[in-house]
């Protein structure tokens, strides 16, 4: 059975956020390049759902555990975004939206 997108999103946050200490600077970034068609709200169940990955398989205090606060902190952030683009009036169904909205308002995960 091939795995759901909000799966392979899953998969691809968690392997970037377990990439190594600055994994999740970019995560949200390339989740929304590789899938622009992807509602913002399959990315952040994606980060969240990383998270919680994280947090059930590695103890407090293990080196990985730090990725997890890291993705929901990002979760967050880019609810917000997704916020501001609604009262903005601005199409904010896709990820290439978001990445549209990013290049004309708010560059943080276009720099992070």
């Amino acid at each position: 059975m091939p795995e759901a997108p909000v799966d392979q999103l899953t998969r691809a946050a968690l392997e970037a956020l377990l990439k190594g200490p600055d994994g999740w600077r970019h995560v949200v970034r390339d989740l929304a390049r590789e899938a622009p068609d992807a509602s913002p709200l399959a990315l952040i169940f994606a980060l969240v759902a990383a998270a919680s990955t994280i947090e059930e398989f590695f103890a407090p205090g293990s080196p990985s555990r730090p990725a997890a606060d890291h993705a929901l902190r990002l979760a967050a952030i880019l609810g917000t975004d997704l916020y501001a683009m609604e009262a903005l009036g601005l199409p904010h169904a896709t990820a290439a939206e978001l990445m549209a909205y990013w290049q004309a308002h708010d560059p943080y995960f276009l720099t992070l």
